[in-house]
């Protein structure tokens, strides 16, 4: 009975946020763009990338122009956020955290004032450019797999030291959506305490096609029980907690140079795929298979115009995913040769699934 009445008020504020948004944007909606989106952040530098490995924030000044065609200006706190990436990247990834204040006096929801910067990671500009536009493009991809994932947006960073003792840096990175936001978008709530959800709590779809995606790309590099790259979000009513991955840095679709290949699955490239989702019997299967390769096309021509890559990387990440295409197509034919996805994918008849795969 408490449970019920814990969800129907979930339900009831969740309806009451809906009721909000539809007079008010969020700061990230006033950031997407299909273009890419100049801003500018201002800060002190030397600290933020001498003092990359403490959780500390510090001030910041983040400027855009807005649809109006208006200089928008915030003043807010950023910090390095992340594990692997704050360790060994010249340049860390980091945390935006707005004033709610400030975004409820520019008329946004405030709610929703925490967003992740995805920068350059290391001093080259080639390679930095390569590797940021490649993992935006994973997430585009996950966008036309399915809205319960983030919105991403690509900018062109100008980094302004405040303290004039660094010069200006100027990098391609990409913003991603607050996860409260996203959660509420996906129709729930982020679950924070979900480690360890049993199999049969999970959103059967919604974890096999992450699952099928991750494959896709070539990602091992995340742990659906333990949360690892991957967030959770209890929806407001029904049943079936829903994974959204993020970070695909160290998938052989991105496949950057500091990308290490993991072994406790016996790979040894990250271009490499393995399955790490809960088996499914072959309906399952079938229909998601069925449902990447309706997307197909979509996904290559998305891929065709982004022309941030250029022709040689769009080729060969191409490439990548029809090997892919081609493995999906076998087993939907009825293949007698077990396909790798095939093998591992899916149960033994007749069993069930009581636990997430680790």
């Amino acid at each position: 009975m408490m449970n019920r009445l814990l969800s129907t008020l979930m339900a009831m504020i969740g309806l009451s946020i809906i009721g909000i948004a539809q007079d008010k944007q969020t700061i990230f909606d006033a950031l997407h763009s299909p273009e890419i989106l100049e801003v500018n952040i201002e800060t002190d530098l030397s600290n933020l990338i001498d003092n990359r490995k403490k959780d500390e924030y510090q001030y910041a000044i983040f400027s855009f122009e807005n649809a109006a065609g208006e200089l928008e200006q915030h003043d807010m706190k950023l910090k390095p956020r992340g594990k692997f990436r704050r360790n060994i990247c010249d340049f860390p990834p980091i945390k935006l955290n707005f004033s709610k204040d400030r975004l409820m006096e520019r008329n946004y929801i405030a709610e929703y004032d925490k967003l992740k910067l995805v920068t350059h990671c290391i001093d080259d500009k080639y390679a930095s450019k390569e590797n940021v536009a490649r993992e935006y493009l994973a997430y585009r991809l996950y966008n036309l797999i399915s809205d319960k994932s983030y919105r991403v947006q690509l900018v062109r960073i100008n980094y302004i030291d405040s303290k004039d003792r660094v010069s200006r840096i100027k990098r391609y990175g990409f913003i991603l959506e607050d996860t409260d936001e996203m959660a509420h978008r996906a129709g729930g709530k982020e679950c924070e305490a979900c480690i360890n959800v049993p199999a049969n709590e999970l959103s059967l779809n919604d974890e096999h096609t992450m699952a099928v995606f991750q494959y896709m790309i070539g990602n091992a590099d995340y742990n659906t029980g333990m949360m690892r790259n991957v967030k959770m979000v209890r929806p407001y009513t029904g049943t079936g907690v829903i994974p959204v991955p993020y970070d695909f840095d160290f998938a052989g679709f991105v496949n950057p140079s500091y990308a290490i290949p993991n072994s406790d699955y016996g790979l040894v490239s990250v271009k490499q795929r393995v399955f790490l989702g809960n088996k499914v019997d072959s309906a399952v299967l079938s229909s998601t298979l069925q449902h990447f390769l309706d997307q197909r096309s979509a996904m290559e021509e998305t891929i065709d115009d982004f022309k941030l890559l250029d022709r040689q990387n769009r080729t060969e990440i191409t490439r990548y995913l029809d090997t892919f295409f081609k493995e999906a197509e076998q087993i939907l034919s009825g293949s007698p040769m077990r396909e790798t996805l095939q093998q591992q994918a899916l149960k033994a008849p007749g069993k069930g699934t009581s636990e997430v795969r680790r």
